[in-house]
């Protein structure tokens, strides 16, 4: 795989693709250059923070993978038992998707993956506090010894959801500005009828804000598919992520400018795709945009300030500042302005009361 490929909103279609690629294709070689394994029969063992492919004859490791170094993992969109991961290659350093096919729904793993990945996080928190203890004391002692702030690893994310309504994206000439966000809010609202617009589910992180298309249940079965929905959750295989669509995934380290339409239930944001290339995202919010313009403001302001602490102040003060146009530069100024500019929107608007159709 590519580097462009994990990009931001690219990542879960790219993986989706590779698995497709391998799971239609692994019956002829011939069709499909670069791939290893051919459908060999493999134990999948997480262990000691190490993903270990096993050889279910004599037990041999085929392959070990570090956790940690996995840049993207993910269980199929057409099949609940495909799973697959993407991660650099030791010795050539060249990305590779890896896809398997399970006995069991390949939910448990990407779970499991989860609870790791968590107490690493949790494990390195501790370890990084403890240090920092011991060189408070040694400093205390009258050692001379150099500070460093250290970026603090993020605890597990909390998700807020919204259900919104999905106006749709249009491509924008610069990265902020309100003029931009209304211009493209009052074109996508105008190209469609209301009837039109998607219902979505809008998932706001602290590094990430993601589109999901809902499910609609027809009619009389929407009692059942609850009832089920309520099984799945007492057999912990919730199936329905299993099969959901990401129609945009957004770091926030690339949402450059966000804010409220002129209608207060029009909110949009610009995500800065690379290349110079920004693409504006609008929603419909009831009964007013402000829950979800607060849930994006404080990841903005989170990432904001995490941008401030990244490096220590000696080198803040000692190295050169980046270059006007480097992406840093811009995604990070601009998350600042559209943050400012949000506030002093917020206070000129108040949410009002929804008016009878």
């Amino acid at each position: 795989m590519a580097e462009e490929d994990l990009a931001p909103g690219k990542s879960s279609v790219a993986v989706n693709n590779c698995i497709r690629q391998l799971s239609y294709c692994k019956n002829d070689i011939r069709d499909s250059v670069g791939i290893w394994g051919e459908g060999k029969d493999m134990y999948l063992v997480l262990e000691n923070n190490l993903l270990n492919l096993v050889d279910p004859l004599d037990r041999s490791v085929l392959h070990t993978q570090p956790i940690v170094s996995i840049r993207v993992w993910g269980v199929g969109r057409d099949n609940g038992r495909d799973f697959a991961y993407v991660a650099r290659d030791k010795d050539t350093r060249i990305l590779k998707c890896h896809v398997f096919r399970c006995d069991t729904p390949a939910k448990a793993i990407a779970t499991s993956l989860h609870h790791i990945c968590s107490k690493i996080m949790a494990e390195r928190k501790n370890a990084k506090a403890m240090a920092g203890t011991s060189l408070q004391d040694r400093v205390h002692e009258g050692l001379d010894l150099p500070l460093q702030a250290e970026f603090p690893t993020p605890k597990t994310e909390l998700v807020q959801r919204f259900n919104v309504l999905y106006l749709g994206m249009m491509p924008v000439a610069r990265p902020i500005g309100m003029d931009i966000l209304n211009g493209a809010i009052d074109s996508l609202m105008s190209s469609s009828a209301r009837e039109d617009w998607m219902p979505v589910m809008l998932n706001v992180a602290d590094a990430t804000v993601t589109v999901i298309k809902e499910k609609e249940p027809v009619g009389q079965q929407q009692q059942e598919e609850e009832e089920e929905e309520k099984e799945k959750e007492e057999r912990d295989v919730d199936e329905d992520e299993l099969d959901e669509e990401v129609l945009v995934e957004c770091r926030v380290r690339f949402l450059s400018f966000m804010g409220v339409g002129r209608d207060v239930h029009a909110f949009a944001f610009i995500m800065d795709s690379g290349n110079q290339h920004f693409e504006c995202h609008a929603f419909w919010c009831d009964p007013n945009a402000g829950s979800v313009s607060e849930a994006v403001q404080a990841a903005c302001m989170l990432r904001y300030q995490k941008c401030l602490v990244a490096r220590p102040p000696s080198q803040k003060a000692c190295s050169a500042s980046p270059p006007s146009d480097s992406v840093t530069r811009r995604v990070s100024s601009s998350v600042k302005r559209g943050v400012l500019s949000l506030i002093d929107t917020l206070k000129q608007k108040r949410p009002v009361p929804e008016l009878p159709q």
